[in-house]
């Protein structure tokens, strides 16, 4: 057993707790300050998330804690500060279901382009139901590596701007 890993005050394994933060107004700005903190999107209305300037080492999470009627987005805080990696769309039909093969609408993977900078969820077809994660991790001055996977209806689209 590694001490070094062990939590003093409560005797268990593991890093401390994230902070976890419910977000249910239109706009909502996220400071450098909070950087390793979950966002909990909770406004079926729509919501639009900036990030802060691009810092390598910030970590975010965002959690889409209802199924959204209106757009949520999630911006960089500029053009410049692009966007890697990707995220799995799936149908919300095929939950808790295991899709054995697929014809491309029920299943993929949406990739930003390079200048990409945007998720933006403003259709069901983009990723905008309930239980979806998202998962941005700034790597350079000018670069967000993503990952995670958002819920789906219909025939899915790239939610990347």
């Amino acid at each position: 057993m590694r001490s070094d890993r062990l939590n003093e005050s409560s005797g268990s394994f593991g890093e401390a707790n994230q902070k976890v933060v419910n977000i249910n107004v239109a706009t909502y700005t996220v400071l450098a300050a909070d950087s390793g903190t979950i966002y909990d999107l909770n406004r079926a209305a729509g919501i639009v998330i900036t990030l802060p300037a691009a810092e390598p080492g910030l970590v975010y999470e965002f959690h889409v804690g209802t199924t959204f009627t209106g757009t949520f987005g999630i911006d960089a805080a500029s053009s410049s500060d692009t966007l890697q990696g990707n995220i799995l769309l799936v149908d919300k039909d095929t939950v808790g279901a295991h899709v054995a093969s697929n014809a491309g609408a029920t299943v993929g993977w949406s990739c930003p382009a390079a200048a990409d900078h945007q998720i933006v969820a403003d259709a069901d077809t983009k990723g905008r139901f309930i239980g979806g994660m998202v998962k941005y991790q700034c790597i350079s001055e000018s670069k967000w590596q993503i990952s995670g996977m958002l819920y789906g209806d219909g025939t899915l689209a790239t939610p990347f701007t």
